[in-house]
Formats: C-alpha cells, sequence, structure tokens
C-alpha cells in the first residue's frame, strides 16, 4: 500500500517535470546582447556617394555621425538606441555631406521597429534602403 507521503511526492514530481519540460526552452539560452538599432543601406554604385562623404543618422532622439565605410558594394550606416526604447514609430533622418561640409542629401522617413529575437534576448530594429532617387524605405 502506498503511503500518502509517497502519493504527495510522486503527484509534486509530475507537476515539477511538466512545468519544467513543456513550453519552456530546452536549451540553455545564449549570452547575448541585442542592441537595438536602426540602420540605413544603399548599394554603392547606384549613388555617388564615396568614403569622403560623412553621414548624421537620427531615429528619434538618438544621432550618431560618421564618414561612409563601404563593404563589398554595400553602405551601411546605423545608430543605437537604448536598451530600454520601446517607442511604437520613430522618425529617422540621414544626412550626407561632401568632405567640406555642403549637404548632399536630405532624407527623412517613419519606421515602425519590429522585434527581433536571438537566444533569450530580444530588440527592436529598423531596417531601412536608400533608394537610387535619394527616398528612405522601409525594408520591413
Amino acid at each position: 500500500m502506498v503511503t500518502r507521503a509517497l502519493r504527495c511526492a510522486g503527484v509534486a514530481l509530475a507537476a515539477l517535470a511538466t512545468l519544467t519540460a513543456c513550453g519552456g526552452r530546452p536549451e540553455p539560452c545564449p549570452a547575448l546582447d541585442l542592441i537595438p538599432t536602426v540602420g540605413v543601406s544603399w548599394r554603392a554604385e547606384s549613388l555617388p556617394y564615396d568614403t569622403a562623404t560623412t553621414y548624421r543618422l537620427c531615429a528619434a532622439r538618438h544621432c550618431t555621425t560618421g564618414a561612409l565605410r563601404i563593404y563589398g558594394d554595400q553602405v551601411h550606416v546605423s545608430v543605437d538606441l537604448p536598451e530600454s526604447f520601446n517607442d511604437r514609430t520613430l522618425q529617422v533622418t540621414l544626412r550626407l555631406s561632401d568632405d567640406s561640409g555642403t549637404p548632399l542629401l536630405n532624407a527623412s522617413q517613419t519606421v515602425t521597429p519590429q522585434r527581433d529575437e536571438d537566444g533569450c534576448d530580444q530588440a527592436l530594429n529598423g531596417a531601412l534602403q536608400l533608394t537610387a532617387d535619394g527616398e528612405l524605405k522601409d525594408m520591413r
């Protein structure tokens, strides 16, 4: 005959196994640090901007500046957002200037960031393309 304590222990063990084995991630979460970002990319050959061109990229109130860098046939610039960033939509502005500071392009677009996940980490990210006619286009 099974004692009451043994039955309770069996029920508790079954409940614990159900709670930990079903619906959860079977593998441990990797230690990742996704950073919320907004990026703009374009084909280097489709627009007349080179490494002497500087950029200012702003997403909401967060901005970054620098010289353009070409990666293969692509140019990509991005701005990191705070970890706590959670706006549903944001205004993105890209300004390009020549090496003397003369404006070459001023484009803006409202974007809805998407939630990206990797392992157990997640972040809001936006992806835009600068088109050949100088417009920003949401890539999602």
